[in-house]
């Protein structure tokens, strides 16, 4: 078992590298794809647009302000992906019955390099977040 700290310091415990993704997040689906991990998503939101293809091969859990927590559930999540500003409050609780919840809580460009940087550590994708990092860097 692992521990981490999401970007609102909330301490989550992980049974290993999740290999099961539910995320709320379009921005953050489409990173996980950037990392190499489109095969570990199991669920997305309506809104999960890019890449364009996914809307059509993951399972849609509803948006990001609702979702269907039966649905999440029954995907069997090994770790949900959720955003203060896109995520409802209330949401946290319900879906923390169901798995992990790392939330993120973007701001600044350093917020979205560090949560790259954190995905990298948590799906073991350092390689791929060190580049996109560095490719942001430098542009």
């Amino acid at each position: 078992m692992s521990t981490i700290k999401d970007q609102l310091q909330r301490i989550i415990k992980l049974q290993g590298i999740p290999k099961r993704i539910v995320s709320l997040v379009p921005s953050q689906t489409e990173l996980l794809c950037d990392l190499g991990l489109e095969a570990a998503i199991v669920g997305i939101t309506k809104f999960c647009v890019h890449p364009n293809h996914l809307l059509e091969s993951k399972t849609s859990v509803g948006g990001t302000k609702q979702v269907h927590y039966d649905r999440i559930k029954a995907l069997q999540p090994d770790i949900i992906l959720c955003n203060k500003e896109e995520n409802a409050k209330d949401m946290m609780a319900e879906l923390e019955r169901i798995a992990p919840v790392h939330c993120s809580d973007i701001y600044t460009l350093d917020d979205s390099l560090e949560l790259i940087e954190m995905y990298g550590d948590i799906f073991q994708t350092i390689e791929a977040s060190e580049r996109i990092i560095k490719d942001i860097k430098k542009k």
